[in-house]
């Protein structure tokens, strides 16, 4: 793998997107990072660690969207997602 950043980049980046999707396992959204990494790479997209990040989060995004509702058990404040706590747009 053609690593063109410092590993520990996307460590910081893993932290970043795990904070902004508590709801998410860890080792989600580190796979989602390095996953996003892979595919930038084979499509030969120069890498960067903004551009991974941008791509993870919709990915992780799409992931926290897709939840049946069924599935979002538990209380939360009303107009807010269960992982984000984040205001939804209608």
């Amino acid at each position: 793998m053609l690593q063109t950043f410092p590993v520990h980049d996307l460590r910081q980046i893993s932290a970043r997107l795990h904070d902004e999707f508590s709801g998410l396992s860890h080792r989600c959204v580190e796979r989602c990072v390095s996953d996003t990494l892979n595919c930038v790479e084979h499509l030969g997209v120069p890498v960067t660690p903004h551009l991974v990040e941008r791509v993870a989060r919709e990915h992780l995004e799409a992931m926290v969207n897709s939840v049946p509702p069924s599935r979002k058990v538990g209380t939360r404040r009303s107009g807010t997602t269960l992982f984000t706590g984040h205001r939804t747009t209608h």
